[in-house]
Order: structure tokens, then sequence, then C-alpha cells
């Protein structure tokens, strides 16, 4: 599939993409891939770092890793949901089982994703994602 064009309208980029990933390299990739696609991102190391840093309030979307030290990224999507968090949530995993595709949707994670991802389907799953949020 071909990337999409370069850059995102100025309507996608007002809100950043929070990214929590531990591993470093994984975050770094995605970060550097989606700003240059226009979009604002935020990093976070783990879900707990997110979690505790206010600025998750103003996120536009959430892409999150489900097996992190910790706290996994379904369990972090339930600590939101509780709070009264409503960050659109794409969830991404090397090893996607049925439970968790299950709990995800349970929770309202808009999509599911196998690690690796393709670059344009991830663009364009992001920016499907802050287009339905509107």
């Amino acid at each position: 599939m071909p990337l999409p064009p370069k850059r995102s309208p100025q309507s996608e980029i007002q809100k950043p993409i929070c990214i929590v990933d531990d591993d470093e390299s994984v975050s770094d990739s995605l970060q550097a891939l989606l700003e240059t696609f226009g979009f604002k991102v935020q990093s976070y190391g783990s879900g707990s770092g997110f979690l505790a840093d206010e600025r998750h309030r103003a996120a536009g979307c959430l892409l999150i890793d489900q097996h992190m030290p910790g706290t996994s990224g379904l369990d972090v999507v339930d600590n939101l949901r509780k709070e009264g968090g409503q960050i659109p949530t794409i969830l991404i995993s090397g090893r996607l089982d049925a439970g968790t595709r299950k709990r995800g949707t349970r929770l309202g994670v808009r999509e599911l994703l196998d690690k690796p991802v393709a670059p344009g389907r991830l663009i364009e799953t992001i920016r499907t994602t802050l287009a339905n949020i509107r």
C-alpha cells in the first residue's frame, strides 16, 4: 500500500498523538513517522508515566502497546475509562490473542493492530480514528 500524502490536514494535528511503548526504539520510530506526517506527538515509556502526566487529557489519540512491564496497555485504557477519560485508542501488539481482542473491544479500543504495523496502515488508522471523533 502506498504511503498517504506527506502532510496531514491542519485539522488533524491540533491535538497530540500519545505513544506509550516501553521499547524506546519502537517509540522513537513511531514518533518520527507521525511527525513526518505532521502530527504532534508525546511519547511515554510506561503506562504509569502516561497516566501521571496531566497532558494526556488533551490527547487526540492514544497509540499504546499491550505488553509492557508493570501496567499493560489495556490496564491503562481501563484506568482511563474509570477516571472518565475517553481518548480514542489504538492498541498495538506483537501478540494479539482472542482474549486481548475481546477485552479491548469491551473497553472501547477503536483498533487493535498486530506489530509490525505497516506505516501506511498506521497513518490511515490514525486519520480514520481522528475523523470519527469529530
